[in-house]
């Protein structure tokens, strides 16, 4: 009887930290969107709220965190580094809590298209432009499945798959979509040792290292053999674990990263990272966008549309 009390004493207190911190679902929506966007005004569009509301619920989240989360100027806004954590893990949950509920809501609804990539890809490239095919094919619906596993496709059920692969994988119906190319990239935030004009000068700078499942090519001690160098220590620099990190990272300032296009190409063209000019560019994986549907509609109109925003870079 202890036992039992015990444990429903601890699921009380769960659901009750559960409801406190999702009662500002809503201004995590719109969080999401403002994150998504960068400007409150465009915002407020997308919602069919005003932008006082928007500003509004922005500081309501920020007050609940202890936190700001968006640099504002005159005209334009940018995410802190807290910002920025909040918009890589919590962006990404409310398009899979939105994917889930419309799963289950049309279970059986033909429209429903289900496509499946990596967390770097959905994040950085694919969910910043899927408004424009969502306003393009209102009547299909998205359940996006974010995964850096190779998911059995026939078995999940899944429609769509965008794969970071050497190799073109084993479907009859795939297409290469973008060679990843990857670079020294650094923020005008991040203060520099040297004058960044040569591969030797980044031995003495501090670089972001990638650990865990990355392959070499992804690393700073490819780079530097490719140049001709010994490679630092790691320990000079900051080790992390995930791809998402070391971006932001990067981006606040906290030292010299490897990445480069399609991932970071949003963030050369805002200025919030930039490429030292000069160094090695490194040609790796290939991205590769796989039509396993058997000849749905749905899924031949949304792999047109990526062809086509792809081409348009």
């Amino acid at each position: 009887m202890k036992l039992q009390n015990a444990a429903q004493h601890v699921n009380k207190c769960v659901m009750a930290k559960l409801r406190k911190t999702l009662s500002k679902l809503p201004q995590l929506v719109t969080f999401e969107a403002a994150s998504r966007h960068l400007n409150f005004t465009r915002a407020s569009e997308e919602l069919g709220i005003t932008r006082v509301s928007v500003s509004r619920q922005i500081a309501e989240l920020e007050e609940t965190v202890g936190t700001r989360l968006f640099y504002r100027d005159h005209r334009k806004v940018s995410l802190t580094q807290a910002g920025r954590m909040l918009e890589a893990e919590v962006n990404p949950a409310l398009h899979q809590i939105a994917s889930v509920m419309q799963r289950v809501a049309s279970a059986h609804h033909d429209s429903r298209l289900t496509l499946t990539t990596t967390s770097a890809f959905a994040t950085y490239w694919l969910m910043p432009r899927l408004v424009d095919f969502k306003t393009r094919h209102p009547e299909t619906e998205l359940n996006l499945m974010v995964t850096d596993r190779y998911l059995d496709l026939a078995a999940e059920g899944v429609d769509i798959a965008i794969r970071y692969t050497r190799d073109p994988p084993a479907f009859s119906n795939i297409t290469p979509l973008m060679q990843e190319v990857v670079f020294p990239v650094v923020s005008p935030r991040y203060t520099a040792r040297t004058r960044l004009r040569a591969p030797e000068d980044l031995l003495h700078e501090h670089l972001l290292h990638l650990s865990g499942i990355y392959r070499p090519g992804a690393r700073w001690p490819n780079w530097f053999q490719k140049n001709g160098l010994q490679p630092p220590a790691e320990s000079k620099g900051v080790v992390v674990n995930t791809y998402i990190n070391m971006l932001q990272a990067a981006i606040e300032g906290q030292g010299i990263a490897l990445a480069g296009h399609p991932l970071v190409d949003r963030y050369l063209e805002d200025g919030s990272l930039s490429k030292i000019e000069g160094m090695l560019e490194i040609k790796r994986d290939f991205f590769h966008l796989i039509d396993a549907s058997e000849g749905r509609k749905e899924a031949a109109s949304f792999c047109d549309w990526i062809l086509e925003t792809v081409q348009k870079k």
